[in-house]
């Protein structure tokens, strides 16, 4: 399977065209965009709104979607610890996203920023509200909620039009988090470096399920990017800086952070790196990351899994050790083996390549994702996850071939499948995955004026 991959992957290189302008007679002139930064805008870009210090006027905008998608096949496994298959529903979520931003240069040194967003899956929320200090280009301060900055995707993964693909990559799918999204503090700047250019990104917030005396959490990000935007390499890390606890436990069903519901206690760290280069037409992007955990189970919790959960043996044997033979009606909160470390890693590669035509842009892309995570469980109503959950050792890969179709800049309408393949109770599974998305980008001052 990995020579078929890399086979893949080394076909997939061999494309080559020099970079040029797109064609985009007959759009609009504010559709216009180049092959240099076509892959990485951001919705004001996409937008074509203005971004300079000197700017002092408000920018309101946002995007809605919508989409759908069904699952085949899907494994699971039953009260008797049994593996059955079955399809999931096809699902509609009429509005997945809903996102309104505003910002405003209150002088060419203060800026602020917010993110209104609502989905069916949390409701209406603040996502980000902050504001940015720029003592100097390379010195500048930001306070409030914001997002971290974290390898290629954590700060437009909630700006869907303006990217290829559908799914987060792994390390960031709300199922199955390596750490929290957002910070509360963080210093950060540009360097320039000749033509080119380094940022850095430090953060600091309070820790996993809140403050805790001795904890400072810090998180870094440092990357190089050329001038003409065709390359950008980094690393991104994270430590909780001590002992955190989830943000909720099992009857809240998720976590949404790197502690598992389950946990009294954890401190972990995530280290990983990043790089993205274009080549003509060609993007090509690939993250690595790892995430040691030296972690303390909640007996309570942890034994009401194993009763009610419908774990694997797999599971049962790591929650249990040798006192998984006993019945469950037998075993005690006594019997949980509570000290646990385990290493959860995540990596991909995303490839897309620009297709532009007088209708609008085709940008066909092939992804590839790999997940690992021995401690997690399936069952999501005690804060699992339907995928690494799934197996029997916690790893899975997902291989995804899809299409994005611009008829113009503002509009993003995406195709793909996925199919999934890991181990269940000792034999090698895959079940495929469809997934259509509509988005729309819009710019609120401007529809009033």
């Amino acid at each position: 399977m990995k020579r078929n991959l890399l086979l893949i992957f080394t076909l997939q290189i061999t494309f080559y065209l020099n970079a040029q302008v797109i064609n985009t007679s007959g759009l609009p002139d504010s559709s216009r965009i180049t092959v240099e930064n076509l892959f990485d805008m951001t919705l004001d870009e996409l937008l074509s709104l203005k971004v300079e210090n000197t700017d002092k006027s408000f920018s309101c905008y946002g995007f809605i979607n919508t989409n759908l998608e069904q699952v085949f096949q899907e494994p699971s496994i039953n009260d008797e610890g049994k593996s059955i298959r079955k399809d999931g529903p096809l699902t509609w979520a009429p509005i997945r996203d809903f996102h309104i931003y505003g910002s405003q240069n209150v002088s060419n040194k203060i800026s602020v920023f917010f993110n209104l967003s609502r989905d069916e899956r949390e409701g209406l929320e603040i996502r980000n509200a902050y504001g940015n200090f720029e003592l100097k280009k390379y010195f500048q301060i930001q306070v409030g909620k914001m997002y971290r900055s974290f390898g290629l995707y954590n700060s437009k993964l909630d700006q869907t039009p303006s990217f290829i693909g559908i799914e987060p990559p792994e390390l960031f799918d709300i199922d199955h988090l390596f750490l929290t999204r957002t910070t509360s503090f963080a210093l950060h700047g540009e360097l320039p470096v000749g033509k080119n250019e380094i940022s850095y990104f430090l953060s600091t917030e309070n820790g996993e399920g809140g403050a805790k005396i001795g904890v400072v959490p810090l998180g870094w990000d440092l990357r190089y990017k050329s001038n003409t935007r065709s390359l950008i390499i980094g690393t991104s890390g994270y430590t909780s800086g001590g002992f955190v606890s989830p943000i909720h436990d099992i009857k809240n069903q998720k976590s949404y952070g790197g502690v598992l519901s389950w946990m009294e206690k954890d401190k972990f760290s995530v280290f990983g790196v990043f790089i993205e280069k274009k080549v003509g037409h060609l993007l090509i992007q690939s993250e690595y990351y790892v995430s040691p955990h030296n972690a303390r189970r909640n007996t309570t919790q942890t034994l009401e899994i194993v009763n009610e959960a419908s774990i694997s043996e797999y599971q049962r044997n790591r929650f249990l050790d040798e006192n998984y033979i006993k019945s469950n009606a037998t075993l005690t909160e006594a019997d949980i083996i509570q000290d646990v470390s385990y290493v959860a890693q995540t990596w991909y590669i995303r490839l897309g390549y620009d297709i532009s035509t007088h209708v609008g842009q085709f940008v066909p892309y092939l992804f590839f994702d790999y997940m690992s995570n021995p401690e997690i469980i399936q069952n999501q109503n005690y804060g699992g996850d339907n995928e690494a959950g799934v197996s029997d050792n916690g790893v899975f890969y997902k291989p995804s071939l899809g299409v994005l179709y611009r008829p113009q800049q503002e509009v993003a309408i995406k195709l793909d499948a996925s199919v999934h393949t890991q181990k269940v109770n000792g034999s090698l599974v895959s079940y495929p995955e469809i997934r259509l998305d509509f988005s729309f980008a819009f710019d609120v001052l401007k529809r009033i004026k």
